[in-house]
């Protein structure tokens, strides 16, 4: 067990890191449609497309399977933007 006691501190180590960055692109994300008052799935899908990172597998990952969530965050702080 101690031979991998080194495996499993990189791991959670390189997955800590990903969920920061994770959590950093959603709030981005959420800053953005809330700064150009995007709460419509549409106009949010669509600005989103526009703008996102093609190269990263976070953002389009983001896009693809948090974008309700996204929105719903957007909703929640619609009072300091709207």
């Amino acid at each position: 067990m101690f031979e991998l006691k080194h495996c499993v501190e990189n791991v959670y180590s390189k997955l800590c890191q990903y969920t920061h960055i994770v959590n950093e692109k959603f709030k981005y994300f959420v800053t953005l449609l809330g700064e150009n008052y995007n709460i419509d799935k549409c106009d949010a899908v669509d600005f989103l497309r526009k703008i996102y990172n093609k190269k990263s597998n976070i953002e389009c990952e983001l896009i693809v399977y948090a974008l309700d969530n996204i929105i719903n965050s957007v909703k929640s702080k619609c009072t300091f933007y709207c």
